[in-house]
């Protein structure tokens, strides 16, 4: 069964040496495989595993530049004012989303907004 998530109250933040960590709510259970699709403009998918999609939804503009142009960000997953899990996650650049959503087990963008 596919999970779709749509997170609009994260937080990106710039490390002292330039990294980018994105606060997120803690999930359940371990990712497996994650990576970020992006294309610059408003909006993100966070693919955590197979089963498990998130829109990381409004990014800021004054961060938008920066994560198109990164490799991979920091993903931090909090439960209230703890750390629960961080971890590394591969960011794929796209020209534009959306992107062949049956890729990543979408059919269409609507259809994520409208399970949220």
């Amino acid at each position: 069964m596919n999970e779709y998530i749509t997170e609009k109250k994260f937080v990106v933040a710039e490390g002292d040496d330039g990294e980018l960590y994105i606060f997120i709510s803690a999930k359940s259970d371990t990712p497996s495989s994650p990576q970020i699709i992006y294309d610059g403009r408003d909006h993100a998918i966070f693919v955590r595993n197979s089963e498990q999609k998130i829109i990381l939804d409004y990014i800021h503009p004054e961060v938008r530049e920066r994560l198109r142009h990164a490799a991979e960000v920091i993903v931090v997953e909090t439960l209230l004012d703890n750390i629960k899990d961080s971890y590394y996650v591969e960011l794929k650049a796209v020209d534009n989303i959306p992107v062949d959503w049956s890729k990543i087990g979408l059919s269409t963008w609507d259809e994520i907004a409208s399970k949220s």
